[in-house]
């Protein structure tokens, strides 16, 4: 045993669950199911597709299970398990999956349509455990089927299991059978994901390691049953295996190291030229819109070229009729001219006349507009001097009104305007218009505010205290409707099986007063023979008690015999495990030594 290395240098650095305490864990309960026994260091071989979902049955412990659930506590089903459609299409699909898995075979039980359409109470446990043991064939049912049932879709996280409860999982016939029709298929919907998976391509590099480990230790426990203390050809093979993994591991680095820096180069190059070609392509693209936009001038030049010829038409035209206008009215003004100058006028006092003419119309204008403003703006002055004294008097109305909704208190808030503000001739502050001060109001509306938030707060503690109280009563009103109408379904049963007993009590019981009359000529014949039978019976008891005796004493000595079976083979278990643990130490120490002498060689 000096030969061989220590078991630390072969555990990973997050440690390996000891293969022998796992397999007397199994032992020492075999009704647990042999999944529990599992490492929780590989979570890669529960990661399959399905798993994204939901928290596979093939697990760690009932630890993963109860950390993800707080998600599904408050989701309610979508489907519709009420459609008599979408029940049938659930049905068929469970009956193929049943019949293709060979559930009449294997479970013993008949499946008709019949089953999945009325259960039967029997019907659905025969099916939920023959699915559940599809996925962990090593699970044994041994608790009542409500505590199996809601435990076991709670550790599969099964999304709504806030819909089901677990008076309902003892009677799924009825108005339950919906919801308990939902829960199969969608066991035979995560049977069918996890049948893809292969659990080879779920395994981490790091299994290579143990699965030489592994194979090292089935061959020294194999060599250590033969009776053989000599480990050194199993740990050569081990460290071949080793040294074979770690060069071709090695290898595997250097080409994935090559590939990667000849594709970082050619990435490089193809970023280049990517940037090239993106240039390429928006200057590509800026050249057809210009093309497009100087298409669409050139057609809108054309298009007016056409309209140039009338157009010079109209204006020629134009410029004819202006200028015989212009000479008709050169004509009216000679004539004007010589008019006037027979009347003793001359060209340049006309012109100044109307110039003074012009002067005395604007002062005119000027004065007019002037005083027309001033009138605006008086009145513009009233209008606001009007509205502002209206607005402020709606808002003390609406303040006061405010004021009189609030509790009474010791302080009055009321405030009111000044009577006659506006027939007087004086100006007058902004403190003289109502008749208290503002700034001591306000101190008091705030102190008064400060009051109310504060009882608020209090009301507000008071509301979430009752909301949390009428959660409560909620819940508990939604489980007890939900218990009324289980007892209700019950109860309907109850009245039909009640009323088929009934009747078939009502025609036994004149065919069991036949019998009675004949039963009691029979007993007074018996009464003649019972003393004989008596006495035959005593003979017969005290032979009984006899070989009740050698029995008692023979169980005895076969529980003796038992004992010393038991005492012998656990001696021998503690003895392995001593032998066992010195060898690993001595493994340890020996590729310790090992160890420091290759760091001495460096």
């Amino acid at each position: 045993m000096s030969s061989v290395p220590p078991s630390s240098l072969l555990r990973r650095g997050n440690g390996r669950l000891s293969i022998a305490g796992a397999r007397s864990s199994v032992l020492s309960n075999p009704r647990n199911s042999i999944l529990d026994a599992i490492p929780a260091k590989r979570p890669s071989l529960l990661s399959t597709p399905a798993s994204k979902r939901r928290q596979s049955s093939m697990g760690t412990g009932s630890g993963t299970g109860s950390g993800t659930n707080l998600a599904s506590d408050s989701r309610l089903d979508p489907r519709p398990l009420r459609d008599r459609n979408y029940q049938a299409l659930l049905q068929h699909e469970i009956h193929d999956f049943l019949s293709a898995n060979k559930f009449e075979l294997e479970s013993n039980h008949p499946l008709t349509t019949k089953t999945l359409r009325q259960p039967t109470q029997k019907d659905f446990v025969v099916i939920f455990q023959f699915l559940y043991n599809k996925l962990d064939p090593c699970y044994r049912f041994t608790r009542s089927i409500e505590t199996e049932v809601f435990s076991l879709l709670k550790i599969l996280n099964y999304p709504y299991l806030d819909t089901i409860n677990r008076s309902q999982i003892s009677a799924v016939g009825g108005q339950n059978w919906p919801a308990f029709l939902g829960v199969l298929y969608w066991l035979v919907k995560i049977i069918l994901l996890s049948s893809g998976v292969n659990p080879d391509s779920y395994l981490t590099a790091d299994d290579e390691f143990d699965k030489i480990y592994i194979s090292y230790m089935r061959s020294a426990y194999s060599a250590y049953i033969d009776g053989v203390d000599d480990y050194s050809q199993q740990y050569a093979e081990l460290e071949a295996k080793f040294h074979q993994l770690n060069d071709r591991t090695s290898q595997d680095i250097d080409r994935i190291t090559a590939e990667n820096s000849s594709l970082a180069s050619r990435y490089s190059e193809l970023q280049g030229q990517l940037s090239a070609v993106d240039n390429a392509v928006h200057k590509g693209r800026a050249l057809e819109s210009d093309l497009i936009k100087f298409k669409a001038y050139i057609e809108m030049m054309e298009s007016r070229k056409s309209k140039w010829s009338d157009v010079l038409d109209k204006i020629r035209r134009e410029i004819d009729t202006c200028d015989k206008e212009r000479a008709q009215l050169e004509t009216s003004k000679r004539e004007i001219e010589a008019s006037i100058t027979e009347r003793g006028f001359s060209i340049s006092d006309i012109d100044r006349l109307n110039s003074e003419r012009d002067k005395l119309s604007k002062q005119v204008d000027l004065v007019a507009a002037r005083a027309q403003e001033t009138a605006n703006l008086v009145s513009t002055r009233e209008i606001e001097l009007t509205k502002h004294h209206e607005s402020l008097s709606n808002l003390l109305v609406s303040y006061n009104a405010m004021v009189f909704r609030m509790p009474p208190t010791e302080h009055e808030f009321d405030i009111a305007v000044v009577p006659n503000i506006l027939t007087s001739a004086e100006p007058l502050k902004p403190e003289q218009i109502v008749d208290k001060d503002l700034k001591a109001e306000k101190a008091s509306l705030v102190e008064f505010r400060s009051n109310i938030s504060t009882r608020i707060h209090q009301y507000q503690d008071e509301l979430s205290r009752l909301q949390d109280q009428i959660d409560v009563l909620s819940e508990t009103v939604r489980e007890q409707t939900e218990s009324a109408d289980n007892l209700q379904a019950k109860l309907t049963a109850s009245k039909a099986t009640y009323k088929a007993t009934y009747d078939s009590i009502t025609a036994e019981s004149m065919a069991y007063s036949e019998q009675i009359e004949r039963l009691e000529r029979d007993l007074r014949a018996m009464k003649i023979n019972t003393n004989r039978g008596i006495i035959e019976a005593e003979n017969r008891y005290q032979g009984v008690q006899m070989e009740y005796e050698e029995v008692k004493h023979s169980i005895k000595k076969d529980r003796k015999l038992l004992l010393d079976n038991v005492e012998r083979i656990i001696n021998s278990i503690i003895k392995f495990k001593l032998h066992f643990q010195s060898s690993l130490h001595e493994l340890d120490l020996k590729t310790m030594e090992e160890l420091e002498k290759e760091q001495a060689k460096q």
